[in-house]
């Protein structure tokens, strides 16, 4: 029995064996080069940092308020009278039927003396706000970095993938043609050859799934760094496995002190406090001193024209507030609740960051050990797939067995592709919750 008994057979080996369509070349980026610029294209990122702005000139303003307010005017016009006056700034009698032209000048000061210590409040508030804004930048900037850290992998892991099922494709090819080879010299059945056909065309179905995820992957990366069509991750000696000490109590201990979560709704907490403070300072006097001069002058002075009068004025106000409806209450009440809901956020925020590190280092260590046992299980796979093939093409074994080999090896290889991912991926998490590299 051979080929030329089933000219259906030649067919189906021409269309097994045919090549796979090359890829164009496109934009590659590094994990570091991918942080950066999804960092600069996040509008999230942009949000945050125009945040930590707006405070910075806020806390400017706040400060502001402890200096005098300082204000300039000028003015000038004509009048005309129908009758006789006095000028009751020159005492002279001004004609009737005439045209005056005025000119003058004022300058005005303020300074608020004493405002219940308001305004201490009011900076206090300011800074941690300040705080606040900077600190989540930093939570977001961190929370970026993971988010494209997960784009990232799942586009090397993806492009990986891909490698492994055209290795699948090229072993169940050697094992199309072994088993032709076999046909010919009667080793084999045609039975083999089909099962052997079959094999190469679910290899190049599972290539053309793996190259579709592998065409979203990258097109979310190139959207997470702010491009446009699809971008390749490039894998280099920065996302190796190594293998990481953790002092689990060291890092939970730092987690509460340094991560960005915590010490942004630490902040909001001194916030929330200090807006308290300055909502209870209405309850005080308040004290503002003002002084202005003005100097005014009209055309109507027979020997000098536009003589400069001079005006001065000082005063002391001070105000105290008695009763205005209870509303001074209600202020200090919805600060006082402010301040209580912040300091429940604080306390979640801290379990929470808690929580999620403790599940991202369990993750990190089981990870670890399974980047270990699928290294020795892919070894003994390829050794097994070798053995198993050699023995096919001696014919001590059905095509099956051959098979199952092969695809132990295929699972093998993802299995150590999926498993150092996870691992990276735990990495980046804990990365995330404590704000810096490990």
């Amino acid at each position: 029995m051979n080929s030329r008994q089933f000219p259906g057979l030649g067919l189906v080996l021409v269309a097994a064996l045919a090549p796979a369509h090359a890829t164009a070349q496109q934009r590659a980026v590094s994990l570091a080069e991918a942080i950066a610029l999804a960092q600069k294209h996040d509008p999230n990122v942009v949000q945050a940092a125009g945040d930590v702005r707006s405070a910075g000139a806020e806390t400017r303003a706040r400060y502001g308020s402890f200096l005098p307010s300082v204000s300039a005017g000028a003015g000038g016009g004509k009048s005309r009278s129908e009758f006789q006056r006095i000028d009751p700034r020159t005492g002279q009698l001004v004609a009737a039927n005439n045209t005056t032209t005025s000119v003058n000048l004022q300058l005005n000061a303020g300074i608020d003396l004493f405002t219940g210590f308001r305004r201490g409040a009011e900076l206090s508030a300011a800074r941690a706000e300040g705080d606040r804004t900077q600190a989540a930048l930093d939570a977001r900037k961190w929370q970026t970095a993971f988010n494209t850290s997960r784009e990232f992998f799942s586009a090397l892991q993806n492009g990986e993938l891909v490698k492994v099922r055209r290795d699948g494709i090229r072993r169940a090819e050697e094992q199309l043609a072994i088993a032709v080879a076999r046909l010919r010299t009667r080793g084999a059945t045609v039975s083999d050859s089909l099962q052997a056909v079959v094999e190469v065309s679910q290899a190049r179905l599972r290539l053309l799934t793996e190259e579709s995820q592998l065409a979203q992957a990258e097109a979310n990366l190139a959207r997470a760094i702010g491009v446009s069509g699809r971008v390749s991750a490039i894998d280099d000696s920065s996302i190796a496995i190594r293998t990481i000490a953790i002092d689990t109590a060291a890092v939970m201990i730092e987690a509460r002190e340094r991560s960005p979560a915590v010490i942004q709704a630490e902040a909001s907490v001194r916030s929330a406090k200090a807006s308290l403070n300055a909502a209870k300072a209405v309850y005080w006097p308040q004290v503002q001193l003002n002084g202005s001069t003005s100097y005014g002058s009209n055309d109507q002075d027979p020997l000098t024209k536009y003589k400069l009068f001079n005006n001065r004025n000082l005063g002391l106000n001070v105000s105290i507030p008695l009763f205005n409806g209870f509303q001074r209450e209600q202020q200090v009440v919805n600060r006082s609740v402010a301040l209580d809901v912040a300091r429940a956020w604080s306390t979640d925020a801290a379990h929470h960051v808690e929580a999620q590190l403790i599940g991202a280092l369990a993750s990190l260590r089981t990870a670890q050990e399974r980047v270990d046992v699928a290294r020795s299980n892919l070894d003994a796979a390829r050794a097994n797939a070798r053995v198993q093939l050699e023995r096919y093409r001696l014919g001590t074994i059905e095509i099956e067995r051959l098979v199952q080999a092969q695809d132990r090896l295929s699972q093998a290889e993802e299995g150590a592709i999926t498993a150092r991912f996870d691992y990276l991926r735990s990495k980046a998490q804990i990365e995330a919750l404590i704000g810096r590299t490990l």
